[in-house]
């Protein structure tokens, strides 16, 4: 009777049900390395904020999911990601999105960011009040 249950259910062998081993050696160190990633991340974000504009933001302060960090710096949100500092902003008609501006290396690319970048959707388009005096 057994056999024949084995037989008709299928049982899957416990070696089958466990992936190869460096599957596991990789799902294990990613998991190992969680906590120091996030910590790694928070500290390069809150020095290169240092950096840049002397304003001190702790690593607590900073949210990070072990890929990327996020701070507001004065109502500015700079993140990082994959060793790239970039500052975040919406769309500059319409206000909806999130754009990253091009990588901020220093205090001139920083200025910028918040100066000279314009980042907008494919539809929307900048115009000035007297533009509207033509219609």
């Amino acid at each position: 009777m057994q056999e024949q249950l084995n037989a008709s259910v299928g049982l899957v062998k416990p070696e089958a049900a466990r992936p190869p081993g460096w599957k596991a050696a990789a799902i294990g160190e990613y998991e190992r390395s969680w906590p120091t990633r996030q910590a790694d991340l928070r500290t390069d974000l809150s020095a290169r904020i240092l950096a840049l504009t002397r304003r001190q933001i702790f690593p607590e302060e900073i949210y990070t999911d072990g890929h990327i960090a996020v701070a507001d710096v004065d109502g500015i949100t700079l993140r990082l990601h994959r060793r790239s500092l970039a500052l975040a902003r919406t769309c500059a008609y319409c206000g909806t999105g999130r754009f990253e501006s091009p990588k901020i290396s220093n205090l001139a690319d920083l200025g910028y960011a918040l100066s000279a970048w314009k980042p907008l959707h494919e539809d929307c388009e900048v115009f000035s009040p007297e533009e509207l005096s033509d219609y």
